[in-house]
């Protein structure tokens, strides 16, 4: 494992263990955060280019990964390759979301003229992903924590959203078993259909398993309790849009519902969470 002296006497590691293979990454990285800037251009352009579906889901989508996703994923790209072990992490739950949110494009959208860019940047990012986590130096970025880290208070909260979001979509599923009646978003039943199945097959396990590792102070818990708080942030980002844009475009309805009370308390707890992981990395390895 490669180390550096600073100060003479604080040994400080180096958060992974092959750099040349992280190459790979940030050009995927980079590839990925361009054609998801194009793609997000396109649609809020030209809206028509989703054929009608989402509706006021594509527009915020597209205007978060414009605003706050692509611009994240690029900072902490260029600051990743300077060594920071914050900017790493903040990579990583860029991403996460990259393949959280085009999973929703390339699974449960009609195809469109943008479908192929859409394959093409979740490609980048899994790959992107698994690049990262197979160099990454788990025990040397686990022990940049500071030892107050609120490391179980956190693991409490994602675990009690795992729990909640499971319940969310089960509970429509028990229902439609007992009465018949088919579980939708919104109006649709499809909508329900693709965000119950990756929720329930990514959302669910990440925020669970990060759970007991954070609260057991695993080195892993660090690094995916910082990827899932981004990751959930930026979603409830986009969820918290939604409901404006679909107050703003639909006749007679309601800006306050149970969606956007969840959403505007969610959001905060998500980012003093990414906060409190963040703001207790004690120290940073240079390249």
């Amino acid at each position: 494992m490669e180390t550096e002296l600073i100060n003479h006497d604080v040994v400080v590691e180096r958060p992974f263990a092959k750099p040349e293979n992280l190459r790979v990454a940030y050009i995927l990285s980079t590839i990925a955060a361009v054609l998801s800037a194009v793609a997000s251009v396109i649609g809020l352009l030209f809206p028509s280019v989703y054929r009608g579906n989402w509706g006021g889901m594509s527009l915020a989508n597209d205007g978060i990964t414009l605003v706050i996703v692509v611009p994240t994923l690029a900072l902490s790209i260029m600051h990743s390759v300077r060594g920071s072990v914050r900017a790493r992490l903040l990579w990583l739950g860029a991403l996460f979301y990259m393949l959280y949110n085009y999973a929703f494009y390339i699974f449960g959208i009609s195809v469109t003229k943008l479908y192929v860019s859409w394959i093409a940047t979740f490609a980048f990012s899994a790959v992107s992903v698994a690049l990262i986590m197979l160099n990454l130096d788990v025990e040397a970025i686990g022990r940049s924590f500071s030892p107050r880290t609120p490391s179980r208070w956190i693991a409490t909260y994602l675990a009690f959203a795992g729990v909640m979001i499971s319940f969310l979509w089960i509970s429509q599923w028990l229902k439609f078993v007992f009465t018949g009646h088919v579980p939708e978003v919104n109006g649709s039943q499809d909508a329900y259909h693709v965000i119950a199945a990756v929720d329930l097959t990514f959302a669910v396990p990440m925020l669970i398993s990060t759970a007991w590792l954070l609260f057991r102070r695993r080195p892993w818990g660090h690094v995916l309790g910082v990827a899932a708080t981004v990751q959930f942030a930026m979603y409830f980002a986009v969820m918290t849009l939604v409901c404006i844009v679909n107050w703003k475009l639909t006749p007679g309805s309601h800006l306050i519902s149970d969606w956007f009370i969840n959403c505007i308390v969610t959001l905060p707890l998500l980012l003093l969470c990414l906060a409190g992981l963040l703001l207790n990395v004690k120290r940073e390895g240079r390249n």
